[in-house]
């Protein structure tokens, strides 16, 4: 089964994932606001660290049991999770066959709803995806909800008019870039073939980008596959160490929040770099670490 026949059957295999997901998940969302009409502040802001701190134990736990799961927590926000993130691949193939094989409309939620594992021979871990994609969003709820705390608690300050900022320096190459037409070309084959971004780039795109001149403003799809891919490219000395500045400066990207429309900024940066240093190269990021490698020999 190639990838167009495949994509439909995962739309399907999706749409059941999603609504267990978004059952359990608001299931955790009115507890906590039902507890929060009975406790004070300080109270409150405890629950929410405990359930945080909870919350992640049971995600290290799910990631370190299951190894397949490991990708999930890149994509857990996106509701394409099982065709964008790796999880398929890193399947084996006796597993992939019975996603191939289940029928969709078989699935019976009120079965589902007695026993969460009931669909997992059929499905294999699918009661384990659910949970971690739900302990990865109540996590991030539980970090809104502890940000917008903290703002409410900011003091009230009379703004003075801003001083004037010096404009970035223009250059044709913020990026200090060696690529050559050849180079960039490869590149963006490789940036489409993982889905980096919400639409596929040309070379023209590419090119745009890194004179920081960008043709339009594209949306990441992960954050940290971009900050894997500038930094592949700086450790080779293809563009300038400093290219999470220049991101963040020329206001390059969108952010993959989906919810607003965010730049990418150095912190966003520098939080995903600092995370796949301690990742392997496997999925989308052994994708990307082929084309990397590839390029200098152009």
């Amino acid at each position: 089964m190639d990838g167009m026949e495949l994509k439909p059957k995962f739309d399907g295999l999706q749409e059941l994932f999603n609504r267990c997901i978004n059952h359990a998940f608001r299931v955790l969302t009115d507890r906590i606001t039902a507890k929060s009409a009975y406790l004070d502040c300080e109270q409150m802001q405890e629950l929410e660290r405990l359930e945080y701190i909870r919350t992640a134990d049971e995600l290290a736990q799910l990631y370190l049991r299951y190894s397949v799961l490991s990708d999930i927590r890149n994509y857990y926000s996106d509701p394409a999770f099982l065709w964008e993130s790796s999880f398929f691949e890193a399947l084996n193939p006796g597993e992939k066959k019975k996603y191939h094989a289940f029928s969709v409309v078989s699935f019976d939620y009120s079965r589902y709803e007695q026993a969460n594992t009931v669909y997992d021979a059929e499905l294999p871990y699918f009661s384990a995806v659910v949970k971690a994609v739900v302990l990865e969003r109540y996590a991030a709820y539980l970090q809104d909800r502890k940000s917008e705390e903290a703002m409410s608690d900011q003091p009230i300050i009379i703004a003075h008019p801003p001083k004037a900022v010096p404009p970035i320096a223009e250059t044709d190459n913020p990026f200090d870039s060696t690529l050559t037409d050849e180079q960039i070309a490869f590149l963006a084959e490789g940036i489409n073939d993982v889905k980096m971004f919400n639409v596929p780039l040309t070379p023209d795109d590419l090119t745009a980008i890194f004179a920081g001149k960008p043709h339009a403003i594209v949306r990441s799809n992960n954050n940290r596959l971009v900050a894997f891919f500038f930094a592949g490219l700086s450790d080779r000395g293809l563009i300038t160490p400093n290219w999470q500045s220049v991101i963040a400066n020329y206001k390059l990207f969108l952010s993959k929040d989906r919810s607003r429309d965010k730049y990418i900024n150095q912190s966003d940066l520098s939080t995903a770099t600092n995370y796949i240093r301690d990742i392997g190269a496997e999925g989308k990021y052994a994708t990307i670490e082929r084309y990397l490698k590839q390029v200098k020999k152009l």
